[in-house]
């Protein structure tokens, strides 16, 4: 079976790559500076004292609830992602993301920039020190909703506080 030109074909090995750039994505998907958190826009206390409030509140336990992704994604790796809803828990410590699940296993630095309010910018590295971006903002329900920008997960996430 072959796919449509438009679509890159992925290999058994590449499924699994993208399924570990989901959780990069997502959550998840960020080298950490002071205290685990990098620098925003803006300097001074003010600056401080976000970056602060949005790091305390990203540490700790969320569940994948949700994810939206920019393109369909093709049926193996739609299912892959259905299975991640159960199971996928993702940890923020302040300067590591941690996510697991049966099979899956994801440990990224990560960083956050530019605070304002309830939203930030989350940058996280792979293992060969390349970027992934993804801007996020905490929802009047305590959710984290990320907007991942860097493909090959382009798209938006939905994280619950794990219980």
């Amino acid at each position: 079976m072959s796919l449509p030109a438009s679509r890159p074909s992925l290999r058994p090995s590449g499924a699994f790559r993208a399924s570990r750039l989901l959780l990069v994505a997502c959550a998840a998907v960020f080298a950490a500076q002071s205290a685990g958190c990098g620098s925003s826009a803006s300097q001074g206390p003010d600056a401080a004292a976000a970056l602060a409030s949005i790091d305390a509140r990203l540490r700790g336990s969320f569940r994948l609830v949700r994810f939206e992704p920019e393109v369909p994604l093709e049926p193996m790796l739609t299912s892959m992602l259905e299975f991640q809803y159960a199971h996928l828990i993702v940890r923020f410590d302040g300067k590591r993301i941690l996510a697991d699940s049966p099979g899956l296993h994801v440990d990224r630095a990560y960083e956050i920039r530019d605070p304002v309010w309830d939203r930030f910018k989350l940058i996280s590295y792979d293992e060969a020190g390349i970027a992934y971006e993804a801007l996020c903002e905490f929802s009047d329900q305590g959710e984290l909703i990320v907007y991942a920008q860097t493909p090959p997960w382009k798209g938006v996430a939905m994280l619950r506080r794990a219980q």
